[in-house]
């Protein structure tokens, strides 16, 4: 795998501002944690996986893919993609 480094930072960097922001969120006991938790989080997961699902091929993965496929689970990941309770 041939990764873009510059692409790869850039991804990431969406990612980690996403977090910061719901983690300032969070930060404010107004705001509801379970919702930020179930849209925030679920948010930086999302982009996280775009980092990892566009590293190779660059920002033209954005007009050649799929949205669902960018922001799905990456399949090069080691962890299996399902959920399973004990």
């Amino acid at each position: 795998m041939t990764v873009d480094r510059e692409w790869l930072s850039v991804a990431l960097t969406d990612a980690l501002e996403c977090l910061t922001e719901a983690i300032e969120r969070l930060e404010d006991e107004r705001l509801d944690a379970e919702e930020i938790l179930l849209e925030d989080v679920a948010n930086v997961y999302a982009k996280l996986n775009f980092a990892v699902n566009t590293a190779e091929t660059g920002p033209k993965a954005i007009d050649t893919t799929d949205h669902d496929q960018l922001i799905s689970w990456p399949e090069c990941m080691p962890f299996d993609r399902e959920f399973v309770e004990d």
